[in-house]
């Protein structure tokens, strides 16, 4: 099983709650719910020797607008939010190197393989410029896009995408992570795995999305994850502070929007209230630290930007998915979009 991690970094639990990596084609034998019945195309779209990425494109006419992933997701995890720009923009989203169906080779996870790859995908569907949008881990890309690759980005939306250079210091303690409440129960099928997720880490992601992340017995039950563990391990060491500087905001020229769910003492997460009383004692010890990291980390963020930093206090971290319509709002207003008479 995998170690915990944080949830601001784990796109599918089950990446933690289920194990070990997946022989080739996993993703085979599925239950009926995970049809993808999404109104999009589906290309593999070859960045380098030997790695395709999956790019979805949702339709829509007018400026590109690229869709990049948190940790361990996949880009059908925006299948519904996609549609809320179609009316203005051509919506296209990357599953990145490491998950399925995108190639998963051994090496390429560092930020600015990453980002070569994003500007790889725009290369090959003839897009000059574009609006990148990223969740979570996708910071590190959209920073690297808009420091080395300027030229090819309108805007950059930052989506409860922190700088994770400073993240994980050596003397920080990690709190209890919700993966040890995954028991068996919560893996006997999709839709238990959906209540769980619901419940523990307040998510829901579309079913098709969870899907790609998992392997299903013939009974619908959830035996494994997808991806291997060495792509969480190489992607989170590529965005160490080592390998990957904090960025230096004041040299990112083009437009940026945060959007952020700075961690309170009150709220804590949702997996909390579930923990034993000696886990919850040890959660409270470790809290406050990660929490005012993360406050001087959205503060940084801010500085000289506040007119295009929000903030959502203690909201779930897929905020695009639990605070939509704010979200939608804040980034219709940073793009100009004027709301319809």
């Amino acid at each position: 099983m995998m170690p915990p991690l944080p949830l601001f970094l784990l796109g599918a639990v089950a990446l933690l709650a289920v194990g070990a990596p997946t022989t080739a084609r996993a993703w085979d034998q599925k239950p009926a719910a995970c049809k993808d019945d999404t109104p999009h195309e589906t290309r593999m779209v070859k960045v380098a020797p030997g790695v395709e990425l999956e790019v979805l494109d949702w339709g829509g006419t007018g400026k590109a607008m690229v869709l990049l992933t948190g940790l361990g997701d996949n880009a059908h995890v925006y299948d519904q939010f996609a549609f809320q720009f179609t009316d203005y923009y051509h919506v296209v989203g990357i599953t990145r190197r490491g998950f399925l169906p995108s190639s998963q080779p051994r090496n390429g996870y560092d930020v600015p393989t990453r980002a070569a790859d994003d500007i790889a995908v725009l290369d090959a569907l003839g897009i000059d410029k574009a609006v990148f949008v990223g969740h979570s881990l996708a910071g590190s890309e959209l920073s690297r896009l808009g420091l080395v690759y300027g030229a090819r980005v309108d805007r950059l939306v930052y989506l409860d995408a922190a700088d994770l250079s400073e993240r994980f210091l050596p003397s920080r303690r990690e709190p209890p992570f919700a993966a040890s409440l995954f028991t068996d129960a919560a893996l006997k099928s999709l839709w238990a795995y959906q209540a769980a997720s619901a419940r523990y880490t307040a998510l829901r992601e579309p079913n098709q999305s969870v899907c790609l992340n998992l392997k299903f017995d013939a009974h619908g039950a959830i035996t494994d994850s997808t991806s291997p563990q060495f792509v969480t391990d190489k992607l989170l060491a590529g965005v160490a502070g080592s390998v990957n500087p904090p960025v230096n905001w004041a040299k990112i020229k083009v437009p940026r929007l945060g959007i952020y769910a700075p961690y309170t003492l009150t709220d804590r997460q949702a997996w909390y209230w579930y923990l034993s009383p000696a886990k919850k004692v040890e959660f409270d010890e470790a809290w406050p630290d990660v929490a005012s990291w993360y406050r001087r980390t959205v503060a940084k963020f801010a500085e000289g930007n506040s007119a295009n930093t929000y903030t959502l206090p203690g909201a779930p971290h897929y905020i695009y998915i639990n605070n939509e319509a704010e979200v939608v709002r804040w980034m219709r207003k940073f793009l100009g979009i004027a709301p319809r008479s």
